[in-house]
């Protein structure tokens, strides 16, 4: 009986866990009306002639922020499937806020890691994506 009912306590532990984490989306678009992520997707074509992309970076939450400036970084990842550190960019934002994107241009193609932060040691949420050339 104590092993059901600790089963059942960690279950609504991980659910709340789960109900309360921050996503990050990749979209080619954001309609700042509905703020919907129009072609949210982890794998991008482009054309055989682009060298770069841009991209939206948008966050979803549960809860505010709690802080006014996000921080993402950016890591391409190498044959080895190592991460390799390319940039940052900052984004000043409200601490009441629960949704917020950034566009960032990317250099095609390549896998890519983008890792949130609240402050430079805070990870929020991290999400990897890839860049096809066709």
């Amino acid at each position: 009986m104590k092993k059901i009912i600790a089963s059942i306590i960690l279950m609504m532990v991980c659910l709340m866990y789960a109900h309360s984490q921050t996503t990050l989306s990749f979209c080619t678009f954001v309609n700042a009306t509905n703020q919907e992520c129009v072609f949210d997707n982890t794998k991008f074509i482009t054309s055989p002639d682009s060298t770069h992309a841009k991209l939206f970076l948008m966050l979803r939450g549960n809860e505010v922020f709690g802080t006014t400036h996000l921080i993402y970084k950016i890591y391409a990842i190498d044959r080895f499937e190592k991460e390799v550190f390319l940039f940052e960019v900052g984004q000043e934002v409200e601490s009441i806020w629960m949704n917020a994107w950034q566009p960032v241009v990317f250099n095609t193609p390549s896998k890519y890691m983008v890792k949130v932060f609240r402050d430079p040691t805070h990870l929020i949420v991290s999400r990897g994506f890839e860049f096809f050339n066709n």
